[in-house]
């Protein structure tokens, strides 16, 4: 028996979460995907504005920061940071689940309770988002217009495109950490590269060199860095200026 085709629903849901997912391992920038997860989610649930918000590690007070909404024109209902305390989002970046709450006026006080009020919204959908692993790094933030109680396939399209943003996030940390990389392994280069220039010339062992540069580095407020790319544009125009001179000239030139 021939399987059943799926309906135009199911189609478009499909659809959406496989051009996403192109999108995502595609972008040199996956992070400009972020707004059409949140669009996306309103357009397969029943939403009417719809946001991510990234958890602030970083800050002595526990709260979120607005990521990406669905739309432009809705950044008004939402303030740049949402404090964590007393909010359904807590709940679910603790639990690790989906939580709904089918009418906020009737709920207890919370954050989302405060925004869907200025924003004459009804019901509320928050589910967690982990960037990697299992660790809950933000949550997907959605209200809509009217009363609903959200269905079980709901809460599976909101975890999927949770789970997308969450690969957004985890590709970004990832090639911020190479481009790290690679500066280092190009700063340690061009300072070995320095340090040989200093121990021909100048008669130094290797770790007077590297002394040598990382004082020059301190003196100056300079990176190691600029300091050895100074060096190595001395030597190669065959003559020796004073490093604040240099550094001065180095910011003249353009940067590879």
């Amino acid at each position: 028996m021939p399987n059943p085709e799926p309906s135009d629903a199911f189609r478009r849901i499909l659809q959406t979460l496989n051009d996403l997912d192109r999108e995502i391992v595609s972008r040199d920038d996956p992070e400009t995907l972020l707004p059409e997860i949140a669009k996306a989610a309103t357009k397969l649930l029943p939403l009417a504005v719809c946001s991510l918000w990234r958890r602030e590690t970083s800050s002595p007070v526990d709260r979120l920061r607005l990521a990406a909404v669905g739309d432009a024109k809705d950044r008004r209902f939402f303030p740049q940071t949402l404090n964590l305390s007393g909010s359904v989002s807590r709940q679910a970046l603790a639990s690790g689940t989906c939580h709904t709450v089918p009418d906020l006026a009737a709920a207890p006080p919370s954050a989302e309770r405060d925004l869907a009020a200025q924003g004459g919204l009804v019901s509320l959908l928050c589910m967690p988002v982990a960037a990697q692993g299992s660790t809950a790094a933000g949550v997907l933030m959605g209200f809509t217009a009217d009363r609903h109680a959200f269905s079980d396939l709901d809460v599976q399209v909101a975890e999927a495109l949770a789970r997308q943003a969450g690969m957004v996030w985890h590709l970004t940390a990832l090639q911020g950490a190479t481009r790290r990389a690679k500066a280092e392994l190009h700063t340690r280069k061009r300072v070995d590269r320095a340090k040989e220039i200093l121990m021909d010339e100048r008669g130094m062992n290797a770790e007077e060199a590297y002394r040598w540069i990382q004082k020059r580095s301190m003196d100056t407020r300079r990176s190691m860095r600029d300091v050895a790319e100074t060096i190595i544009l001395s030597s190669e125009t065959g003559h020796y200026t004073s490093i604040p001179h240099a550094l001065d000239l180095l910011d003249k030139l353009p940067r590879k």
